[in-house]
């Protein structure tokens, strides 16, 4: 029985979310495995122009399965965090758009998943949590990576010290979520901003997104990196495409 629903919401946008309603759509290591194999495919799949990740039966994803956390030595522990990174890593390289849309619960590991997409919506009554210090855990689904990026590494500090929930409002204020919307509707936003997205050239946002990634810590780097991506972008169809839609006054089709 598959643990992880798939499917098209409109031509071109792929959602993919958790199926294990009764867990709040823990991470258990089948739905784990499913996730890679259905991420992987979306992915390299080229009719998909982005990805949202939704959720099924009112929370977004109540972190890893405590169930399945037992009978581990170190060393079957340390192979179910590489089969982990399989996934992180999958979200993390992905050079299509990702958009989260959290209903509900987004704690542990599903506040990992979230925070590795381009875009996180976040309904009114959801919450973004770290309680990884109340069992006993470090933090892990790259959240020692991406939160920092998100909020500070100041904030970052606080918020898994103290093992943090922060909803509405003041997760958007500190930059964890960057859309705060009604009650049942974050799938629906989340739609629409994949929708944008998946309007832009997917050559240059996967430049850019890449880019971004590696943080150039100079501005010299920063600049080599610049010339490298703009010259690519300056002999391929995307620019020719933009040049022409600009000059016919219409909104350029860069997936013709």
């Amino acid at each position: 029985m598959s643990v992880v629903s798939s499917g098209y919401i409109e031509p071109g946008i792929a959602r993919i979310a958790i199926d294990r309603p009764d867990k709040r759509n823990a991470v258990s290591p089948e739905a784990r495995a499913e996730l890679i194999e259905t991420l992987g495919g979306a992915l390299a799949d080229d009719d998909v122009a982005a990805i949202v990740l939704g959720s099924n039966g009112g929370h977004f994803c109540a972190g890893g399965d405590v169930d399945s956390m037992v009978d581990l030595d170190v060393a079957s522990a340390r192979a179910r965090m590489k089969e982990n990174h399989r996934l992180v890593r999958l979200l993390a390289e992905a050079e299509k758009p990702l958009v989260a849309a959290v209903e509900g619960y987004a704690v542990g590991a599903g506040a990992g998943l979230a925070l590795l997409c381009d875009t996180l919506v976040l309904a009114e009554g959801g919450s973004i949590g770290f309680p990884f210090f109340r069992v006993g855990l470090t933090p892990d689904y790259g959240i020692l990576f991406t939160l920092a990026r998100r909020v500070g590494s100041a904030k970052a500090r606080q918020i898994l010290f103290y093992a943090k929930m922060l909803n509405g409002q003041g997760a958007v204020d500190i930059g964890l979520a960057d859309e705060l919307v009604p009650e049942g509707e974050a799938e629906t936003w989340a739609l629409d901003r994949a929708k944008q997205l998946a309007a832009m050239p997917p050559h240059a946002f996967a430049l850019t997104k890449r880019h971004l990634s590696m943080q150039p810590a100079t501005l010299e780097a920063a600049l080599e990196m610049e010339a490298m991506a703009q010259s690519l972008s300056f002999v391929g169809p995307e620019l020719e495409e933009g040049r022409k839609a600009f000059q016919e006054k219409r909104k350029p089709n860069f997936r013709q």
